[in-house]
Protein backbone atom coordinates (compact mmCIF):
# COMPACT_ATOMS: atom_id res chain seq x y z
CA UNK A 1 0.00 0.00 0.00
CA UNK A 2 1.39 3.39 -1.04
CA UNK A 3 1.47 6.28 1.44
CA UNK A 4 0.43 9.56 -0.21
CA UNK A 5 0.39 13.09 1.16
CA UNK A 6 -1.72 15.78 -0.50
CA UNK A 7 -0.81 19.41 0.20
CA UNK A 8 -3.39 22.19 -0.10
CA UNK A 9 -3.63 25.73 1.35
CA UNK A 10 -7.19 25.37 2.70
CA UNK A 11 -10.45 23.55 2.10
CA UNK A 12 -12.62 26.59 1.55
CA UNK A 13 -15.25 26.60 -1.21
CA UNK A 14 -13.03 26.93 -4.30
CA UNK A 15 -13.18 24.71 -7.36
CA UNK A 16 -9.77 23.11 -6.78
CA UNK A 17 -10.75 22.41 -3.17
CA UNK A 18 -13.98 20.71 -4.24
CA UNK A 19 -12.07 18.73 -6.86
CA UNK A 20 -9.61 17.48 -4.24
CA UNK A 21 -12.38 16.38 -1.88
CA UNK A 22 -14.10 14.52 -4.72
CA UNK A 23 -10.83 12.78 -5.61
CA UNK A 24 -10.30 11.72 -1.99
CA UNK A 25 -13.82 10.30 -1.86
CA UNK A 26 -13.10 8.23 -4.96
CA UNK A 27 -9.75 6.75 -3.90
CA UNK A 28 -9.69 3.22 -2.51
CA UNK A 29 -8.44 3.03 1.12
CA UNK A 30 -7.40 -0.55 0.43
CA UNK A 31 -4.92 0.69 -2.17
CA UNK A 32 -3.61 3.91 -0.61
CA UNK A 33 -2.96 5.45 2.79
CA UNK A 34 -3.57 9.20 2.59
CA UNK A 35 -2.48 12.18 4.68
CA UNK A 36 -3.77 15.69 3.94
CA UNK A 37 -1.59 18.65 4.90
CA UNK A 38 -3.42 22.00 5.02
CA UNK A 39 -1.78 25.39 5.49
CA UNK A 40 -4.92 26.43 7.40
CA UNK A 41 -7.62 24.37 9.09
CA UNK A 42 -11.30 25.21 9.40
CA UNK A 43 -12.46 25.28 5.77
CA UNK A 44 -16.11 24.37 5.19
CA UNK A 45 -15.17 21.36 3.06
CA UNK A 46 -13.11 19.65 5.78
CA UNK A 47 -16.19 17.86 7.09
CA UNK A 48 -16.54 16.14 3.71
CA UNK A 49 -13.05 14.60 3.78
CA UNK A 50 -13.36 10.80 4.19
CA UNK A 51 -12.76 9.65 7.76
CA UNK A 52 -9.91 7.36 6.70
CA UNK A 53 -7.87 10.37 5.47
CA UNK A 54 -5.59 11.82 8.16
CA UNK A 55 -5.60 15.63 8.23
CA UNK A 56 -2.28 17.00 9.48
CA UNK A 57 -2.25 20.18 11.56
CA UNK A 58 0.41 22.54 10.21
CA UNK A 59 2.51 24.94 12.24
CA UNK A 60 0.72 28.36 12.26
CA UNK A 61 3.79 29.93 10.64
CA UNK A 62 2.90 28.08 7.40
CA UNK A 63 -0.48 29.81 7.30
CA UNK A 64 0.92 33.19 8.36
CA UNK A 65 3.62 33.19 5.68
CA UNK A 66 1.58 31.88 2.73
CA UNK A 67 -2.04 33.03 2.99
CA UNK A 68 -3.62 36.51 2.82
CA UNK A 69 -1.29 39.12 4.36
CA UNK A 70 -4.10 41.29 5.69
CA UNK A 71 -5.51 38.35 7.66
CA UNK A 72 -2.30 37.02 9.20
CA UNK A 73 0.26 39.83 9.55
CA UNK A 74 -1.19 40.51 13.00
CA UNK A 75 -0.54 36.90 14.02
CA UNK A 76 3.15 37.24 13.17
CA UNK A 77 3.42 40.45 15.18
CA UNK A 78 1.42 39.02 18.08
CA UNK A 79 3.85 36.12 18.37
CA UNK A 80 6.85 38.48 18.02
CA UNK A 81 8.01 36.96 14.75
CA UNK A 82 9.29 40.32 13.59
CA UNK A 83 11.75 39.02 10.99
CA UNK A 84 9.02 36.95 9.33
CA UNK A 85 6.58 39.88 9.42
CA UNK A 86 9.12 42.22 7.80
CA UNK A 87 9.84 39.61 5.13
CA UNK A 88 6.13 39.28 4.32
CA UNK A 89 5.77 43.05 3.97
CA UNK A 90 8.83 43.23 1.72
CA UNK A 91 7.76 40.42 -0.61
CA UNK A 92 4.23 41.85 -0.85
CA UNK A 93 5.68 45.19 -1.94
CA UNK A 94 7.99 43.46 -4.43
CA UNK A 95 5.17 41.36 -5.87
CA UNK A 96 3.15 44.51 -6.56
CA UNK A 97 6.06 46.00 -8.51
CA UNK A 98 7.12 42.83 -10.34
CA UNK A 99 4.50 40.44 -11.67
CA UNK A 100 6.93 37.53 -11.89
CA UNK A 101 8.56 38.04 -8.48
CA UNK A 102 9.40 34.67 -6.89
CA UNK A 103 8.41 35.18 -3.26
CA UNK A 104 8.73 31.54 -2.16
CA UNK A 105 12.51 31.89 -2.13
CA UNK A 106 12.23 34.53 0.60
CA UNK A 107 9.73 32.77 2.87
CA UNK A 108 10.65 29.09 2.69
CA UNK A 109 13.35 29.42 5.37
CA UNK A 110 10.66 30.24 7.94
CA UNK A 111 8.56 27.16 7.15
CA UNK A 112 9.25 23.80 8.84
CA UNK A 113 9.31 20.52 6.95
CA UNK A 114 6.66 17.83 7.25
CA UNK A 115 7.97 14.98 9.43
CA UNK A 116 8.14 11.45 8.07
CA UNK A 117 8.56 9.88 4.65
CA UNK A 118 6.01 9.30 1.87
CA UNK A 119 5.90 7.25 -1.28
CA UNK A 120 4.14 10.08 -3.15
CA UNK A 121 3.65 13.78 -2.39
CA UNK A 122 1.07 15.78 -4.35
CA UNK A 123 0.90 19.57 -4.34
CA UNK A 124 -2.69 20.02 -5.50
CA UNK A 125 -2.50 23.71 -6.45
CA UNK A 126 -0.06 25.74 -8.50
CA UNK A 127 2.43 28.02 -6.76
CA UNK A 128 3.32 27.75 -3.08
CA UNK A 129 1.64 24.35 -2.70
CA UNK A 130 3.82 22.80 -5.41
CA UNK A 131 6.94 24.55 -4.10
CA UNK A 132 6.17 23.35 -0.56
CA UNK A 133 6.22 19.77 -1.84
CA UNK A 134 9.63 20.35 -3.42
CA UNK A 135 11.27 21.79 -0.30
CA UNK A 136 9.32 20.57 2.71
CA UNK A 137 8.15 17.00 2.03
CA UNK A 138 10.34 13.89 1.98
CA UNK A 139 8.88 11.66 -0.75
CA UNK A 140 10.09 9.23 -3.41
CA UNK A 141 7.85 10.78 -6.05
CA UNK A 142 6.71 14.42 -6.15
CA UNK A 143 3.82 15.66 -8.28
CA UNK A 144 2.52 19.18 -8.82
CA UNK A 145 -0.89 20.31 -10.06
CA UNK A 146 -1.93 23.25 -12.25
CA UNK A 147 -5.60 24.28 -12.02
CA UNK A 148 -5.57 27.41 -14.13
CA UNK A 149 -4.83 28.68 -17.63
CA UNK A 150 -1.25 30.01 -17.63
CA UNK A 151 -1.36 31.57 -21.10
CA UNK A 152 -0.79 35.05 -19.63
CA UNK A 153 1.76 33.98 -17.05
CA UNK A 154 5.31 35.39 -16.95
CA UNK A 155 7.65 32.78 -15.45
CA UNK A 156 11.06 33.54 -14.01
CA UNK A 157 14.04 31.18 -13.83
CA UNK A 158 13.68 30.43 -10.11
CA UNK A 159 10.04 29.47 -10.48
CA UNK A 160 10.70 27.16 -13.40
CA UNK A 161 13.62 25.56 -11.57
CA UNK A 162 11.16 24.53 -8.85
CA UNK A 163 8.63 23.09 -11.27
CA UNK A 164 11.39 21.08 -12.94
CA UNK A 165 12.29 19.52 -9.57
CA UNK A 166 8.89 17.81 -9.55
CA UNK A 167 8.79 14.35 -11.10
CA UNK A 168 5.50 15.07 -12.87
CA UNK A 169 2.95 17.83 -13.34
CA UNK A 170 -0.79 17.33 -13.82
CA UNK A 171 -3.29 19.83 -15.15
CA UNK A 172 -7.02 19.79 -15.74
CA UNK A 173 -7.39 20.31 -19.50
CA UNK A 174 -5.43 19.95 -22.71
CA UNK A 175 -5.53 23.71 -23.30
CA UNK A 176 -4.06 24.33 -19.84
CA UNK A 177 -1.31 21.83 -20.60
CA UNK A 178 -0.49 23.49 -23.92
CA UNK A 179 -0.48 26.97 -22.37
CA UNK A 180 1.82 25.94 -19.51
CA UNK A 181 4.30 24.15 -21.76
CA UNK A 182 4.33 27.03 -24.26
CA UNK A 183 4.89 29.72 -21.64
CA UNK A 184 7.33 27.81 -19.43
CA UNK A 185 9.12 25.41 -21.83
CA UNK A 186 8.38 22.65 -19.33
CA UNK A 187 9.07 19.15 -20.75
CA UNK A 188 5.81 17.98 -22.32
CA UNK A 189 6.49 14.31 -21.60
CA UNK A 190 6.37 15.08 -17.86
CA UNK A 191 2.93 16.72 -17.88
CA UNK A 192 -0.40 14.87 -17.88
CA UNK A 193 -4.02 15.93 -18.23
CA UNK A 194 -6.20 14.69 -15.37
CA UNK A 195 -9.64 16.26 -15.34
CA UNK A 196 -11.46 17.34 -12.20
CA UNK A 197 -13.67 14.67 -10.69
CA UNK A 198 -17.36 15.41 -10.24
CA UNK A 199 -19.70 13.03 -8.45
CA UNK A 200 -23.13 13.24 -10.12
CA UNK A 201 -25.13 11.32 -7.53
CA UNK A 202 -23.70 13.39 -4.69
CA UNK A 203 -24.41 16.67 -6.49
CA UNK A 204 -27.98 15.62 -7.31
CA UNK A 205 -28.52 14.52 -3.70
CA UNK A 206 -27.21 17.80 -2.30
CA UNK A 207 -29.31 19.76 -4.79
CA UNK A 208 -32.44 18.21 -3.27
CA UNK A 209 -31.73 19.67 0.18
CA UNK A 210 -34.39 22.11 1.35
CA UNK A 211 -33.45 25.79 1.56
CA UNK A 212 -35.44 28.52 3.28
CA UNK A 213 -35.15 31.27 0.69
CA UNK A 214 -38.32 31.85 -1.34
CA UNK A 215 -37.80 33.07 -4.90
CA UNK A 216 -40.41 35.03 -6.84
CA UNK A 217 -41.48 32.60 -9.57
CA UNK A 218 -42.57 35.45 -11.85
CA UNK A 219 -38.95 36.55 -12.34
CA UNK A 220 -36.04 35.03 -14.24
CA UNK A 221 -33.50 33.78 -11.71
CA UNK A 222 -29.84 33.83 -12.73
CA UNK A 223 -27.14 32.20 -10.58
CA UNK A 224 -23.36 32.63 -10.66
CA UNK A 225 -21.02 30.76 -8.31
CA UNK A 226 -17.41 31.80 -7.77
CA UNK A 227 -14.96 33.96 -5.90
CA UNK A 228 -15.43 37.72 -6.04
CA UNK A 229 -12.09 38.22 -7.74
CA UNK A 230 -10.95 39.75 -11.02
CA UNK A 231 -10.47 36.53 -12.98
CA UNK A 232 -13.96 35.27 -12.09
CA UNK A 233 -15.56 38.36 -13.65
CA UNK A 234 -18.30 39.05 -11.11
CA UNK A 235 -17.75 42.77 -11.75
CA UNK A 236 -18.64 42.07 -15.39
CA UNK A 237 -21.78 40.32 -14.16
CA UNK A 238 -22.82 43.46 -12.25
CA UNK A 239 -22.41 45.58 -15.39
CA UNK A 240 -24.41 42.99 -17.32
CA UNK A 241 -27.20 43.29 -14.76
CA UNK A 242 -27.42 47.04 -15.44
CA UNK A 243 -27.88 46.39 -19.17
CA UNK A 244 -30.55 43.74 -18.51
CA UNK A 245 -32.43 46.11 -16.20
CA UNK A 246 -32.27 48.95 -18.71
CA UNK A 247 -33.60 46.54 -21.36
CA UNK A 248 -36.62 45.72 -19.20
CA UNK A 249 -35.68 42.16 -18.26
CA UNK A 250 -37.49 41.10 -15.06
CA UNK A 251 -34.80 39.11 -13.25
CA UNK A 252 -32.91 38.49 -10.03
CA UNK A 253 -29.23 37.59 -10.26
CA UNK A 254 -27.88 35.64 -7.26
CA UNK A 255 -24.09 35.66 -6.71
CA UNK A 256 -22.72 32.93 -4.42
CA UNK A 257 -19.14 33.42 -3.27
CA UNK A 258 -16.85 35.74 -1.39
CA UNK A 259 -13.66 37.58 -2.19
CA UNK A 260 -11.63 40.76 -2.27
CA UNK A 261 -13.88 42.54 -4.80
CA UNK A 262 -17.02 42.36 -2.67
CA UNK A 263 -16.87 45.99 -1.54
CA UNK A 264 -16.13 47.28 -5.05
CA UNK A 265 -19.02 45.32 -6.54
CA UNK A 266 -21.35 46.34 -3.69
CA UNK A 267 -20.60 50.00 -4.37
CA UNK A 268 -21.36 49.56 -8.07
CA UNK A 269 -24.66 47.85 -7.24
CA UNK A 270 -25.70 50.70 -4.92
CA UNK A 271 -24.62 53.46 -7.30
CA UNK A 272 -26.64 51.95 -10.14
CA UNK A 273 -29.75 51.00 -8.13
CA UNK A 274 -29.33 47.28 -8.72
CA UNK A 275 -29.95 46.12 -5.14
CA UNK A 276 -33.35 44.69 -6.08
CA UNK A 277 -31.99 42.49 -8.87
CA UNK A 278 -28.29 41.79 -8.23
CA UNK A 279 -27.71 40.15 -4.86
CA UNK A 280 -24.38 39.19 -3.30
CA UNK A 281 -25.61 36.17 -1.36
CA UNK A 282 -22.26 35.30 0.21
CA UNK A 283 -20.71 31.86 0.38
CA UNK A 284 -22.86 28.75 0.78
CA UNK A 285 -21.41 25.39 1.87
CA UNK A 286 -23.94 23.78 -0.46
CA UNK A 287 -24.66 25.94 -3.54
CA UNK A 288 -26.43 23.16 -5.45
CA UNK A 289 -30.06 23.81 -4.34
CA UNK A 290 -29.69 27.37 -5.63
CA UNK A 291 -28.12 26.21 -8.88
CA UNK A 292 -30.98 23.72 -9.28
CA UNK A 293 -33.59 26.47 -8.76
CA UNK A 294 -31.91 28.77 -11.29
CA UNK A 295 -33.37 29.42 -14.72
CA UNK A 296 -29.94 30.25 -16.11
CA UNK A 297 -26.37 29.71 -14.88
CA UNK A 298 -23.94 32.44 -15.95
CA UNK A 299 -20.17 32.11 -15.72
CA UNK A 300 -18.60 35.49 -16.58
CA UNK A 301 -14.95 34.48 -16.09
CA UNK A 302 -12.05 36.27 -17.72
CA UNK A 303 -9.99 33.08 -17.45
CA UNK A 304 -10.45 29.52 -16.18
CA UNK A 305 -8.50 26.30 -16.22
CA UNK A 306 -11.45 23.96 -16.27
CA UNK A 307 -14.52 25.12 -14.43
CA UNK A 308 -16.02 22.80 -11.85
CA UNK A 309 -19.14 24.99 -11.78
CA UNK A 310 -19.80 24.22 -15.45
CA UNK A 311 -19.52 20.47 -14.87
CA UNK A 312 -21.88 20.76 -11.90
CA UNK A 313 -24.36 22.88 -13.85
CA UNK A 314 -24.39 20.28 -16.63
CA UNK A 315 -25.12 17.50 -14.14
CA UNK A 316 -28.05 19.58 -12.87
CA UNK A 317 -29.29 20.06 -16.43
CA UNK A 318 -29.11 23.85 -16.44
CA UNK A 319 -29.01 26.34 -19.31
CA UNK A 320 -25.58 27.99 -19.29
CA UNK A 321 -24.18 31.28 -20.57
CA UNK A 322 -20.38 31.35 -20.39
CA UNK A 323 -17.66 33.68 -21.62
CA UNK A 324 -15.23 32.70 -24.35
CA UNK A 325 -12.04 32.18 -22.34
CA UNK A 326 -9.40 29.93 -23.99
CA UNK A 327 -10.34 26.59 -22.38
CA UNK A 328 -14.14 26.93 -22.44
CA UNK A 329 -14.61 24.61 -25.43
CA UNK A 330 -13.09 21.76 -23.41
CA UNK A 331 -16.42 21.72 -21.55
CA UNK A 332 -19.07 23.57 -23.55
CA UNK A 333 -20.18 23.20 -27.17
CA UNK A 334 -21.82 26.43 -28.32
CA UNK A 335 -25.57 26.13 -28.88
CA UNK A 336 -25.45 22.48 -27.79
CA UNK A 337 -24.52 22.47 -24.08
CA UNK A 338 -24.41 26.22 -23.52
CA UNK A 339 -24.17 29.68 -25.05
CA UNK A 340 -20.60 30.96 -25.45
CA UNK A 341 -20.31 34.75 -25.63
CA UNK A 342 -17.61 37.40 -25.67
CA UNK A 343 -16.29 38.57 -22.31
CA UNK A 344 -18.27 41.82 -22.28
CA UNK A 345 -21.39 42.90 -20.38
CA UNK A 346 -23.27 43.49 -23.64
CA UNK A 347 -22.51 40.02 -25.02
CA UNK A 348 -23.45 38.29 -21.77
CA UNK A 349 -26.70 40.26 -21.62
CA UNK A 350 -27.53 39.17 -25.17
CA UNK A 351 -26.85 35.54 -24.24
CA UNK A 352 -29.17 35.76 -21.24
CA UNK A 353 -31.90 37.48 -23.26
CA UNK A 354 -31.63 34.80 -25.94
CA UNK A 355 -32.37 32.06 -23.40
CA UNK A 356 -35.19 34.08 -21.85
CA UNK A 357 -36.94 34.47 -25.20
CA UNK A 358 -36.04 31.20 -26.97
CA UNK A 359 -37.62 28.54 -24.75
CA UNK A 360 -36.94 25.75 -27.24
CA UNK A 361 -33.22 26.48 -27.36
CA UNK A 362 -33.09 26.67 -23.57
CA UNK A 363 -34.85 23.30 -23.24
CA UNK A 364 -32.50 21.68 -25.77
CA UNK A 365 -29.44 22.93 -23.88
CA UNK A 366 -30.81 21.53 -20.62
CA UNK A 367 -31.52 18.13 -22.16
CA UNK A 368 -28.07 17.92 -23.75
CA UNK A 369 -26.39 18.80 -20.45
CA UNK A 370 -28.24 16.03 -18.62
CA UNK A 371 -27.03 13.50 -21.19
CA UNK A 372 -23.37 14.57 -21.06
CA UNK A 373 -21.09 11.63 -20.06
CA UNK A 374 -19.24 11.48 -16.75
CA UNK A 375 -15.58 10.37 -16.78
CA UNK A 376 -14.81 10.15 -13.05
CA UNK A 377 -13.85 6.46 -13.02
CA UNK A 378 -11.38 7.02 -15.86
CA UNK A 379 -9.91 10.02 -14.02
CA UNK A 380 -9.23 7.96 -10.89
CA UNK A 381 -7.42 5.35 -12.96
CA UNK A 382 -5.34 8.13 -14.52
CA UNK A 383 -4.41 9.35 -11.03
CA UNK A 384 -3.27 5.89 -9.96
CA UNK A 385 -1.13 5.69 -13.09
CA UNK A 386 0.34 9.15 -12.46
CA UNK A 387 1.33 8.19 -8.93
CA UNK A 388 2.62 4.79 -10.12
CA UNK A 389 0.19 2.82 -7.95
Amino acid sequence: MKHIIFVMPTLRMGGAERALVSLLKTLDPKRVKVDLFLFERGGVLEKEVPSWVKIIQSDPIVRDMTLELRNYLGELLRHRKLSAAITRLKITAMARRRKNYFSWGAIEKYIPSVPGHYDVAVGFLEGFTDFFVVDKVNADRKIGWIHTDMSGKIFNKQEMAYYRKLDMLATISEKCRTAFITRSEYPGERMRVIENIVLPQEILHKADETVDEMWDSSKVHIVSVGRLEYLKGMDIAAKTALILKENGCDFVWHIYGRGLMREEISQYVKQNNLSDCFILEGQRPNPYPYMKKADIIVQPSRREGKSLVLDEAKILGKAIVVTNYPSVTDQITDRKTGIIVDTTPQAIAEGVELLVTDKRLKSNLEDNCRRAPNRSRLVVDQFYKLTDI
